[in-house]
């Protein structure tokens, strides 16, 4: 775990002392392929549970066929 912190930390001060459009540049282009993962992850499960929630509300026929007065 040592290891790992003391390359973050090399990395982390490596990104700071570039120039502000550099910095820029390189979150966007690790950071979108995140975002894009994170909102197909929320859509699908947006589309499940409203699937599920129609489901619930969804009209169903009669059981015994007859109509009720």
């Amino acid at each position: 775990m040592s290891s790992f912190l003391q390359f973050w930390d090399r990395v982390e001060l490596w990104l700071v002392t570039l120039p502000f459009p550099l910095q820029v540049v390189i979150m966007l282009a690790m950071g979108v392929p995140v975002f894009l993962a994170v909102a197909v992850v929320v859509e699908k499960v947006a589309d499940s549970l409203v699937h599920r929630f129609r489901m619930l509300v969804d009209s169903r026929p009669a059981e015994t066929g007859k109509e009720v007065r």
